[in-house]
């Protein structure tokens, strides 16, 4: 199993993706346009240049989607409303609620701020701000809606488990999904899938569950790019025999350790190995595995 290379400009006529190849998003062009997937701001140049080379009339992209609200999947919103005020924000309902509240506002700005001071990057592009801020959400999204763009819909599903605010998007016409972090990701010249159930197993478990009769033919995860054909038509079913085996994994090696500290920092080194997680800090990432150990043995 492989991703697409990043730097395929078209899957069809209705998707282009856009962005790097560990932040990616993805327009999809109806009559008006969409963009699936946040970013980062530090993808904002890449980005604007994508859009040109593509010949993209920004007055046609009307709604952004934001799957779901940790800062490397909505860091680059503020910068696109800013420059961009007729784009209509979509997220889930949880999604809408973090996005106006101060603490998860200031802790995506400050780890946003971070992260470009580190990486030497000017906080601006073009004479614009790419501070993180409040973002109003114009559409709320729940299982069952969708967003006619003209020629092409969007139809959403609640999928929570990595986070809560999760929401996935789904384009019949296309067979093509748009899970973010709600599915298993395929590990890098492996077969082997890694589980991203850090909020709560049993809803990841659900939601899996809930996207299992969806005909697939492109999965486009906003890490790593797009999978097709047969990968993609297996992968929620993979994905959820994986989740299941990791969760029985857990439980095991708890009852042979006895030690909860000690399995977290096990699983904590195994994902920091991770390409996926390069850049997640080492405290965040003991965090994370805290909250996954606990949810797989039901502690939460």
């Amino acid at each position: 199993m492989a991703f697409i290379p990043q730097d395929l400009d078209r899957v069809s006529g209705h998707i282009v993706p856009l962005g790097s190849r560990n932040i990616r998003m993805y327009l999809i062009r109806g009559e008006s346009h969409a963009l699936l997937g946040g970013g980062v701001p530090w993808v904002v140049e890449r980005l604007e240049t994508q859009l040109d080379r593509h010949g993209i009339d920004r007055s046609l992209i009307r709604f952004l989607v934001i799957s779901h609200v940790h800062h490397d999947h909505c860091g680059a919103v503020p910068y696109l409303l800013r420059r961009y005020p007729h784009i209509e924000v979509v997220a889930s309902d949880y999604g809408a609620h973090l996005l106006g509240k101060s603490g998860p506002v200031e802790l995506m700005a400050s780890v946003n701020r971070k992260t470009m001071e580190t990486m030497g990057l000017p906080r601006e592009y073009d004479g614009i701000s790419l501070d993180f801020e409040s973002v109003p959400v114009s559409l709320r999204a729940a299982d069952g809606d969708f967003l006619d763009l003209g020629g092409i819909t969007l139809h959403f599903y609640s999928t929570p488990g990595h986070s809560r605010c999760s929401l996935s998007t789904y384009i019949p016409a296309l067979e093509a999904l748009f899970p973010a972090d709600a599915l298993p990701f395929p590990e890098a010249g492996s077969d082997k899938l890694t589980v991203t159930a850090s909020h709560d197993y049993d809803d990841y478990i659900r939601s899996l569950e809930k996207l299992l009769p969806l005909p697939i033919k492109l999965i486009g995860y906003e890490h790593g790019g797009m999978i097709t054909g047969e990968d993609a038509k297996t992968m929620i079913s993979r994905s959820l025999a994986a989740t299941l085996q990791q969760r029985q994994r857990i439980k095991e090696r708890y009852d042979e350790l006895k030690d909860l500290d000690r399995l977290v920092d096990e699983l904590a080194w195994k994902y920091s190995a991770l390409e996926l997680y390069s850049m997640v800090s080492s405290d965040t990432m003991r965090a994370t595995m805290a909250r996954m150990v606990r949810s797989a043995l039901g502690m939460v």
